[in-house]
C-alpha cells in the first residue's frame, strides 16, 4: 500500500498547479516565474509574526477553549497561556479576548502586502489578496 501524500499547504498547492500550466504551456513559464516570486512575497510577507500575533492567539485560545472541561485541566490550559505571555514578555491588555479579536490585524496585513506588492498591484487588488490572506490567517 502507498503512503497517503502530504497534505500540501495553498502556496504550495498553488504552486504546483502552476508548474502544470508550464508544463502544458511552456510559453507562459515567464509569467508564471512571475506568479510563484509573487506568492513567496505574500507568503513571507504575512509569516513573520514580531508583534507575537500568533502567541497571543494561543493564549487567548488556551483561556478560551472550544470545549467544556473540569477544573484541573482547566487551570492547566491558564497555567499554559499565563507562561506564554510571561516569556513572550507581553502586557495582560495586548491578549485579545477572543483568539480572532485582534482587529489590527488586517490592516497590518494590507500594509506588508501593499509594500511588497507596489507597482504590480492596484489597490482593489491588494484588498482582495488582503481578504484571502486574513481569512487564512484566521483558521
Amino acid at each position: 500500500m502507498a503512503a497517503p501524500k502530504p497534505k500540501l499547504s495553498p502556496s504550495q498547492e498553488l504552486m504546483a498547479r502552476l508548474m502544470r500550466i508550464v508544463r502544458t504551456c511552456p510559453e507562459a513559464a515567464s509569467e508564471v516565474l512571475e506568479l510563484m516570486f509573487l506568492v513567496s512575497q505574500i507568503e513571507a510577507a504575512t509569516t513573520i509574526d514580531r508583534e507575537y500575533r500568533d502567541a497571543k492567539r494561543v493564549i487567548s485560545r488556551l483561556r478560551n477553549p472550544l470545549w467544556e472541561m473540569g477544573p484541573p485541566d482547566r487551570e492547566k490550559l491558564l497555567a499554559a497561556a499565563e507562561t506564554i505571555r510571561r516569556v513572550c514578555r507581553l502586557p495582560e491588555d495586548q491578549i485579545p479576548p477572543v483568539p480572532i479579536a485582534d482587529a489590527g490585524e488586517r490592516a497590518r496585513v494590507e500594509a506588508r502586502l501593499a509594500d511588497a506588492l507596489a507597482g504590480e498591484f492596484d489597490a482593489a487588488q491588494i484588498a482582495r489578496v488582503t481578504g484571502v490572506v486574513a481569512a487564512v490567517l484566521q483558521d
